[in-house]
């Protein structure tokens, strides 16, 4: 009964170790996770301290600010889910501590039950005087070897003795540590929160300040559509003219990364407009149309090639800047508008995360991005790397 318990406990003690070795691979991707997300928020703090100044919102300064609440949110879920590792990591030392007791209450009980032993008590008390007392000296030499036997079980059950009674100070400390561990976090998901409320507060301040210049917003959305539709006519027209064309030489295999859906990102930062119809922020009963997505990013950020490919157009459109679209294998095209500098030329042959150029030295300049295949527009973001 008692070698069952014990194997019971051997088990107990196993799973435990996994799952401890689990937590700390998950408190590790957990901490990466949140230094990102960290990295994201600071980086988005500067941006918007540049425009703190300028008294007047714009569409850029909402969306900025929308981001960062959601990294917010996303920061608070993350340290949320470290408390909660935290304390399953504390239950499971608990557990751990407990086990090794139990094998220390085993060893005291083995103990007993050679004290019960008459020649054991005898050996103990005095073991020359019973090895000499024996009738013969096969006797004595039996007796001797007894007294060895004996005196390397004690020793061995002394050291497992010390040995678990190690591990439950190591795992006792753990326990302390995981403990100082847990109130950081929770001064951490504090502050967080309170910064969240600022931001939430900035963002109905940017709102109310963007409502009272609706007019001008509706003056500047109607330009925008105007300069939208040429750059959409101008990728069609580029697009449909390469894809009349019958080159056999471009019979190429496409890379992994699109088959994959796992592109490279063109540029650092966050989407700002995503794909599709979508309702304008502001402007009640306005719906926008975007054939690809929009990446605020740092200012004169670089841009990328998302895969490899071959450049068949460099132009430049009204309101959307230098555009760069590259043709991926026989079908597959990508799109790269708003750039203030341009690096490549049409027919050059590029790698993925070669650069194309930079945006604008300004505040919050967007890339934007768009990705086709043969004649359909996909949406960009779910061919993106997570």
């Amino acid at each position: 009964m008692k070698e069952c318990i014990k194997n019971i406990g051997i088990i107990v003690l196993m799973i435990t170790i996994i799952s401890y070795s689990s937590y700390a691979q998950s408190r590790s991707q957990l901490e990466d996770e949140r230094n990102r997300i960290i990295e994201q928020i600071e980086q988005t703090s500067k941006n918007l301290e540049k425009t703190a100044s300028n008294k007047k919102a714009t569409l850029s300064d909402l969306k900025a600010i929308e981001n960062q609440i959601k990294n917010r949110k996303k920061l608070i879920a993350n340290i949320q889910k470290e408390l909660k590792e935290a304390d399953n990591t504390i239950t499971n030392n608990t557990i751990k501590i407990d086990s090794l007791d139990s094998d220390i209450t085993y060893l005291d009980d083995q103990y007993r039950d050679l004290a019960q032993n008459m020649y054991i008590r005898e050996l103990a008390s005095n073991k020359w005087a019973y090895i000499f007392s024996a009738s013969s000296v096969n006797d004595a030499f039996l007796r001797w070897r007894y007294s060895k036997q004996y005196e390397a079980f004690a020793a061995q059950k002394t050291d497992q003795v010390q040995s678990l009674k190690g591990k439950i100070n190591d795992k006792t400390e753990s326990v302390k540590e995981e403990k100082t561990y847990i109130q950081k976090l929770l001064q951490d998901e504090k502050r967080s929160y309170k910064k969240l409320e600022k931001d939430q507060k900035k963002k109905d301040e940017i709102l109310s300040k963007l409502k009272k210049e609706e007019s001008s917003l509706k003056s500047d959305l109607a330009k925008k559509k105007k300069q939208r539709e040429k750059l959409n006519k101008e990728i069609e027209k580029i697009i449909y003219t390469e894809l009349s064309k019958n080159k056999t030489e471009e019979k190429i295999t496409v890379s992994a990364d699109i088959k994959n859906k796992r592109l490279a990102w063109p540029a650092q930062g966050f989407i700002s407009g995503r794909f599709g119809n979508q309702p304008h922020p502001t402007i009640k009963n306005v719906r926008i149309n975007n054939n690809g997505i929009d990446i605020a990013c740092k200012r004169s950020a670089p841009v990328a090639a998302v895969a490899d490919g071959r450049v068949i157009s460099v132009t430049s459109i009204p309101g959307y800047g230098n555009m760069v679209i590259i043709k991926h294998g026989a079908e597959y095209y990508s799109v790269y508008s708003k750039l203030a500098h341009i690096i490549v030329n049409k027919d050059d042959n590029l790698k993925a995360g070669q650069t194309l150029g930079r945006l604008a030295d300004e505040n919050s300049p967007e890339l934007h991005f768009e990705f086709w295949k043969g004649k359909k527009k996909l949406d960009p973001a779910k061919w993106l790397k997570k």
